[in-house]
């Protein structure tokens, strides 16, 4: 439904009673028209909401090009040993990039700063892994660039792959549980993409008393990213929203060569914590790949 005429699209947020209700309506520009794309309802008087024409809600701001600036987190800027030779992986193979270790006193500030209407929700997380998930969607949409957790070896430039859409994430392919499909291992975007508010609009809206299941993967990390990415895609179809290039899930082969759920991608090559393990005889099996993650970045 179009509800008006602009240049930027916003992310509106407000209360609309003596209860707190927190109505979330995520904007995308197609054609200078402004389209609703869903609104989302909850009861909380503890998510302090502002103003939808701050600055720090704006989803465009004219550029559809990846950045080339690298993002990884960690508790605080002493990387153990193993996570450092990845990261100089990185280094090696973009010289000329920008490249961010983000430590968890960092991500507090840019959620204060960027995100003040995010704020109550993210303290509300109880497990450093719900924050960690989190603030790498604000990564994605404050900077844009790339982010890949520390257990990611580079194997070859990301360059060209880059000019292949505005956001590219991952998949790990027909063997991988469906709602897991989708991790948030490696994303890349253009700043300020609107997919990243149907993220923040589904985080705002969980539940987090009902704790069951896969719930910090449902809450904030892949099974919520896999659901954003169906409800982005099933708006765009409804409404005709168009993008150039837009968001592009890559071939499993490019970025997830080893997928934590299927066996036969298990090589024994690839086993990181062997005392004979050889990063030469693991990349052998992955001509075509541009990373790959060994599956030893554990919650913390």
């Amino acid at each position: 439904m179009a509800i008006g005429k602009a240049q930027v699209c916003a992310f509106g947020l407000g209360l609309v009673s003596a209860v707190s209700i927190v109505v979330i309506v995520v904007c995308l520009k197609s054609n200078s028209t402004v389209w609703a794309i869903g609104s989302i309802s909850k009861t909380s008087t503890l998510i302090r909401i502002r103003d939808a024409a701050d600055e720090g809600h704006q989803v465009l701001n004219g550029t559809n090009e990846i950045p080339h600036i690298l993002h990884q987190s960690w508790v605080n800027s002493s990387v153990p040993k193993h996570y450092s030779a990845w990261r100089q992986s990185w280094v090696k193979n973009h010289r000329h990039w920008e490249f961010k270790l983000w430590t968890d006193a960092d991500n507090d500030a840019l959620v204060r700063q960027y995100m003040p209407w995010f704020l109550a929700r993210y303290e509300e997380y109880d497990e450093p892994v719900m924050r960690a998930d989190a603030v790498r969607y604000l990564y994605m949409h404050k900077y844009g660039g790339v982010y890949v957790d520390l257990d990611f070896e580079s194997l070859k430039p990301l360059d060209t792959l880059l000019e292949d859409g505005q956001v590219l994430l991952g998949t790990l392919g027909r063997n991988a549980p469906p709602e897991h499909s989708i991790p948030n291992s490696f994303m890349a975007s253009a700043p300020g993409h609107p997919f990243w508010m149907f993220c923040f609009a589904k985080m705002l809206s969980a539940n987090l008393a009902n704790r069951v299941g896969s719930f910090v993967e449902t809450v904030t990390g892949p099974i919520m990213l896999k659901q954003a990415l169906d409800e982005y895609t099933r708006r765009q179809e409804q409404d005709s929203v168009t993008n150039d290039g837009d968001v592009v899930v890559l071939p499993q082969e490019l970025v997830y060569p080893i997928v934590w759920s299927d066996p036969m991608t298990h090589y024994p090559d690839c086993n990181w914590g062997a005392s004979d393990f050889s990063s030469d005889a693991c990349h052998r099996h992955f001509e075509d790949a541009y990373a790959v993650t060994y599956w030893a970045h554990g919650w913390r």
